[in-house]
């Protein structure tokens, strides 16, 4: 192990395990290493106070640029198959932001996958192709919980993450690998958040199991989704065990639910959440099959909208968001009856005057926090009340339209919603 302050450029050792590197602001670390036509590498760059990116090059072309968004802490690693040998450049630097300290340290270690480990990973690909094949994936959970059992005879921190790298994440279906990449999912994570949840992962094991019976539901809410707008795209849906901060999410191939999170309900043991915001959320309806199917029905939602405005569009992006995350309920009650936000709607209908006149005074602010994704935030009301109002401008503008099918389509393709809002008539409700 080698304790080193590298200057523009140094020598790489492949396989030695570099520490204490200092990286600083405006000054980019260089590295030259020598590697194999068809022999693949393990590139890890671990950032401890400082938000980098690696750029891998060969003869000055850029051949991968790695930034995940997990901040000034955690792994930027990547996998790499030269396909010739020479004399490689591999470069870490400060990300330029404003919030990203001026200097900082990280690690940095360059690996051939050894013979052992690729045949490994060809097996437990092997093993994965007929879930992988699969319409509706669920195997991610037992492989999770493999690993939680296994957490009681791991002695040491490091021997806990281990366990949850190669029981779990390295055993990810095709859905698991696209959850851990959207959600920024490392095996410390998942150390750190059982450490702090182990009643909560004791409790809501038996109902993350129960997804495996929802095949058919499932089927039927696209059949139903299909029916109400016939330009549906059906995506394959993966259930995995998250780290207790999303429900659902979407990649581009896949539906991705965060099964602890749609499973938990008010029967679960919810004291470590300290009857937190996020806590009453999770203590929701004991239907796990509705709240699965309702989950499922909202991200669907997302697979299908466009991501950007007409170009004669004004940009509004509060309204924009709560639009996005509001229709998606609204559409998601359509095909199941039900929706994810009952807490939010339950006050949103007791204060709809109340909450509409304060967005309004921030419609188009950049800015959601007031609004979505605020569990963090708020104290004394319900959070993502976003969602709730979103869902009411789709119900106005719904009710009104002649075209039931047209206006489905017009809520899921939105794409200017200062315009969506005036056709929706929803303010004219407050002024009468």
């Amino acid at each position: 192990m080698a304790m080193l302050s590298f200057g523009q450029t140094s020598k790489l050792d492949i396989g030695k395990l570099y520490t204490d590197v200092t990286i600083q602001k405006d000054k980019a670390t260089g590295y030259t290493l020598q590697l194999e036509k068809g022999r693949p590498y393990k590139i890890h760059v671990q950032q401890q106070g400082i938000d980098v990116q690696v750029i891998l090059q060969l003869d000055g072309k850029v051949l991968h640029t790695q930034d995940s968004p997990n901040g000034t802490d955690g792994p930027e690693k990547f996998d790499f198959t030269p396909s010739t040998s020479g004399s490689y450049t591999l470069i870490i630097e400060r990300l330029n932001e404003s919030t990203n300290p001026e200097s900082g340290k990280v690690s940095v270690q360059v690996k051939k996958y050894t013979k052992a480990e690729l045949e490994r990973i060809a097996r437990i690909k092997k093993e994965l192709e007929p879930e992988n094949k699969k319409h509706v994936l669920t195997v991610d959970i037992d492989h999770f919980w493999e690993a939680f059992d296994a957490l009681a005879t791991c002695k040491t921190r490091n021997d806990s993450i281990n366990a949850i790298q190669t029981i779990y994440l390295d055993r990810a279906t095709d859905g698991l690998i696209d959850f851990m990449r959207v959600r920024e999912l490392t095996a410390e994570k998942y150390v750190n958040i059982i450490r702090k949840l182990p009643k909560y992962f004791a409790s809501v094991r038996a109902n993350t199991y129960k997804v495996k019976a929802v095949e058919d539901d499932i089927n039927q809410l696209f059949n139903k989704f299909q029916e109400i707008y016939p330009n549906f795209k059906p995506f394959k849906v993966c259930f995995a065990i998250g780290i207790v901060n999303t429900g659902g999410t979407v990649s581009d191939k896949y539906v991705l639910i965060g099964t602890e999170v749609t499973t938990s309900t008010r029967e679960i043991d919810l004291s470590e959440f300290n009857n937190s915001a996020y806590g009453k959320m999770l203590a929701g309806d004991t239907n796990l099959v509705q709240k699965i199917r309702n989950m499922v029905a909202h991200e669907c939602v997302h697979t299908q909208q466009v991501s950007k405005y007409a170009p004669e569009a004004m940009s509004c992006n509060l309204l924009y968001n709560v639009m996005r995350e509001g229709f998606c309920d609204f559409i998601g009650e359509l095909t199941t009856g039900g929706q994810i936000n009952s807490i939010v709607k339950e006050y949103g209908d007791a204060h709809e005057k109340e909450l509409w006149t304060d967005l309004k005074k921030e419609l188009c602010n950049t800015s959601t926090s007031n609004w979505l994704y605020n569990y963090d935030k708020v104290k004394d009301k319900p959070a993502d009340l976003g969602y709730y109002m979103g869902y009411k401008i789709a119900e106005a503008y719904y009710k009104n339209a002649k075209d039931k099918q047209q206006a489905v389509i017009d809520i899921i393709e939105v794409d200017d919603p200062i315009k969506f809002l005036y056709n929706s008539k929803y303010d004219l409700k407050f002024r009468k």
